[in-house]
């Protein structure tokens, strides 16, 4: 919406002729001709300042010219000026000062509600053009600032204002792309095709909105509509490198991988298209990957395709590098990692690959050798540290692992991965009032965080804590987990704790049930057995906890009591 312009005030100066036939007196002012025409001659002065951009001397005139008369065409012209200056305040004041004494003048509510919207008041702009449409609803431009207005607060009002809009005026593009807008918002993706396509029938052969039209129709799983868009596009502009990229996906939704593979090397065969066009087109392969890894292959050897030809270009072989860790092989990933590495050192998805790779080998001590010397080279990467804490922390070097960890909420004080490995880690060195309130603040932010809620819980249960809320917490992170098989341990467990013991054997019981159970789990049921007087079966399920995890010694002593 435009701001005020000096071209309007000929408008201004042919309505405040009004002076002639109207006298608004101030208390101090004597009536009569004589005063009329001094308050129009000073209206007129300051005209002319106006035209000529003097536009606070105008305001001084219009100041004279209210000595006089009281009329709002004053308080309107000097609101202007006020706003052309940048003094919202004052320009309010006026204008709103013009609006109560001529409420039904629209020129005068708009100007106010332009003013508002400058001042970014616009809750009061919006009461503005709503009185506008009630005084005249003739006006196409205040009903769509009224709907744009309604639209930053409540978006289901405006879809309905965009509605009339459409009904009284007829369609417009406006009003169809901000409803497009709205629904693609709300995730309602059939009426934002209901909106483009409104606007194709306004504009038919705008190539971004068949994109669009066919993009939608995509994200709705309409794949052949979308293809018939992509394909007629792609005819009538083959120079567009999305529009082949946007077929290949269609092509990669429909698990064609072929096909989609040849829309690149149609693309491919241009010598003008920039590396950044190729790797653009390639993305498109290897964000599928996480729906169907049987695209992986073909992204492979498409990025092989843009590497021999831009061979001095580290992205390629990232890719590559990426692609290979999906297909689970990992010295062919090593190595272009460190490729890249060596090419980009300042890239932290290199060094971050290559202490995956370790650390999925269960190589630690390489794991934190590179990650020792990432800190040297990007300090500041979150991943570096945070890894580095999970892996002392998987090694029991549980100090690293704080001082790792440490850096890392440091460095993003709300991550909730970060916070609840540290709160673990304190846990385990016994630092328990610095877990706790690690974990408080982290269930202040989100106080819905499964993870932190179990861990929480359990840390308190072991302690014999608190226990009433460590079942509620347990309780919310089951709700939310229902098949976590920690989960079901720590309700288990804190339901132990609370002597509970036939509904812990309930739920210890199917956590132990399900596949590769975690020792603690089984050493759990075998306690609640114990306390159900099922003694045999509490040493069985003890022995058995012992060969999966011969270092501990606790269970060690239990089994040679035979007893808790």
């Amino acid at each position: 919406m435009p701001g005020p312009s000096p071209m309007r005030y000929a408008v201004i100066l042919f309505l405040s002729l009004s002076f002639i036939v109207r006298v608004f007196p101030q208390d101090n002012a004597a009536p009569g001709k004589e005063n009329r025409e001094l308050s129009l001659q000073h209206f007129l002065d300051g005209s002319l300042h106006d035209q000529k951009g003097e536009y606070a001397q105008g305001i001084l005139e219009y100041q004279e010219a209210l000595r006089y008369s009281q009329d709002p065409a004053i308080y309107h012209a000097m609101a202007k000026d006020y706003a052309i200056l940048g003094k919202n305040e004052r320009a309010i004041e006026s204008g709103a000062e013009a609006v109560k004494r001529d409420p039904d003048n629209r020129i005068y509510r708009e100007t106010l509600a332009e003013i508002y919207i400058n001042a970014l008041e616009y809750d009061k702009a919006l009461g503005e053009f709503e009185q506008i449409v009630k005084l005249d609803s003739s006006g196409r431009e205040d009903w769509s600032n009224m709907a744009h207005l309604t639209q930053m607060k409540n978006p289901d009002k405006a879809l309905s204002i965009y509605r009339k809009i459409i009904e009284r005026f007829g369609p417009d593009q406006d009003s169809y792309f901000q409803m497009a807008r709205i629904y693609e918002s709300q995730n309602k993706l059939a009426e934002a095709t209901d909106a483009i396509s409104g606007m194709l029938k306004l504009d038919p052969g705008n190539f971004e909105l068949e994109k669009s039209l066919g993009d939608l129709y995509l994200r709705q799983d309409s794949v052949d509509a979308a293809l018939r868009i992509y394909t007629g596009l792609v005819e009538q502009h083959p120079e567009q490198v999305e529009v082949r990229a946007a077929i290949a996906h269609a092509d990669l939704v429909k698990q064609d991988y072929q096909h989609a593979a040849e829309q690149f090397d149609i693309v491919l065969k241009r010598d003008t298209l920039s590396a950044d066009d190729q790797i653009s087109f390639g993305r498109v392969f290897v964000t599928f990957i996480q729906k169907d890894s049987l695209v992986a292959p073909y992204a492979l050897t498409m990025f092989k395709k843009i590497q021999g030809n831009y061979p001095d270009d580290w992205r390629p072989y990232l890719f590559i590098a990426m692609i290979e860790q999906v297909l689970r092989d990992d010295s062919a990933a090593l190595v272009n990692f460190s490729k890249v590495r060596a090419m980009e050192p300042s890239n932290p998805d290199s060094w971050m690959g290559i202490a995956g790779v370790f650390y999925d080998r269960g190589n630690l001590d390489s794991t934190i050798a590179i990650l020792d010397e990432a800190k040297r080279v990007i300090p500041d990467e979150f991943r570096v540290y945070f890894l580095l804490g999970l892996t002392y922390q998987r090694k029991h070097q549980l100090p690293d692992a704080a001082v790792a960890l440490e850096r890392a909420v440091q460095i993003r004080p709300k991550d909730m991965d970060a916070m609840t490995s540290l709160a673990l880690v304190y846990d385990e060195l016994h630092r328990k009032d610095d877990s706790d309130s690690l974990y408080e603040r982290a269930l202040r932010i989100d106080p819905h965080n499964h993870l932190a809620l179990n861990n929480y819980g359990y840390s308190l249960s072991e302690r014999g804590r608190d226990l009433e809320r460590a079942m509620r917490m347990s309780k919310e992170a089951l709700k939310l987990q229902p098949d976590n098989q920690s989960y079901l341990d720590t309700y288990g467990w804190i339901l132990f704790q609370m002597q509970k013991y036939e509904d812990a054997e309930r739920y210890l019981r199917k956590a132990a049930e399900m596949p590769n159970p975690n020792p603690v789990i089984i050493e759990h049921l075998g306690d609640v057995n114990f306390r159900l007087s099922r003694h045999d079966r509490a040493m069985e399920l003890w022995k058995k906890a012992l060969e999966l995890d011969s270092t501990n010694e606790l269970l060690r002593q239990k089994i040679q009591k035979g007893s808790l």
